[in-house]
């Protein structure tokens, strides 16, 4: 059989790429194959690892496409292929490649001292209020939007019910979401509650679908909402996660 890696000229991490290759067999002959792949990063550890199906005609593709990091290392990145199958193989069974640079958004003046959030540059940032004290962010790329909201809190721990005035106070009057459910939980250390909301389309056209929105207390009181939603989608997309998971908090 003839083992052909079908890969793109560049990757990011900004484009998820789709594990595939075509595996031809000989004319006239049908045979199984069970097909892996590892993707290692340049300091030869395994940074993923994949289980390839057969698709339509002689293609092989992963359930998940490959994420790569934000800032991945500098560096040869490899993608080997595995095949079991009675037949031989022939082809080139490995891609070596550098993932292209992901610019980020200069945050400095926009979030308080000592908040930081890694939002690349080919977001689109759809709505921005108020200054470092209080305000938000909304950022929006392909299918996903991602938002951060911040105002000072009360000098106490973070309790439930200002959790809900906090993300509540982040809604659209006319389109708020059904929240799903909420768990506790910590962020970096921070007091934290999670909840899942669905939204609904908006007046605006606004696609509607499930999303994340993280209530935090940071170090210096203040409160954030850091909120992941797809638009149009039935899942979050994961680059999105990716990026929210950046937000990280320095006592200053």
């Amino acid at each position: 059989m003839q083992l052909a890696v079908i890969w793109p000229e560049q990757v990011s991490a900004l484009q998820p790429v789709p594990i595939e290759i075509e595996l031809v067999p000989p004319p006239g002959v049908s045979a199984e194959a069970t097909v892996t792949a590892i993707v290692l990063d340049p300091g030869w550890h395994v940074w993923a690892l994949f289980h390839l199906w057969p698709q339509e005609g002689d293609r092989y593709g992963a359930e998940e496409p490959l994420l790569l990091p934000l800032e991945p290392l500098e560096g040869d990145w490899r993608l080997a292929v595995s095949v079991k199958s009675e037949l031989g193989v022939e082809g080139e069974r490995r891609v070596v490649f550098r993932p292209s640079p992901v610019q980020f958004r200069d945050m400095a003046d926009v979030l308080p001292a000592g908040t930081s959030l890694r939002v690349p540059h080919d977001f689109f940032e759809h709505l921005a209020q108020g200054d470092p004290q209080a305000g938000g962010r909304v950022w929006r790329y392909e299918d996903g939007e991602l938002a951060l909201w911040w105002a000072p809190g009360p000098l106490n721990p973070l309790l439930f019910n200002t959790a809900v005035v906090m993300l509540e106070a982040t809604h659209d009057l006319e389109g708020s979401p059904q929240v799903l459910g909420v768990e506790e939980i910590e962020w970096q250390g921070q007091t934290a509650f999670l909840f899942q909301e669905s939204w609904l389309e908006d007046g605006f056209g606004t696609p509607g679908g499930p999303a994340e929105a993280v209530v935090i207390q940071g170090p210096d009181y203040h409160l954030y909402v850091l909120r992941m939603r797809a638009l149009g989608t039935e899942a979050i997309p994961l680059l999105l996660r990716q990026v929210g998971e950046t937000l990280s908090f320095s006592e200053e």
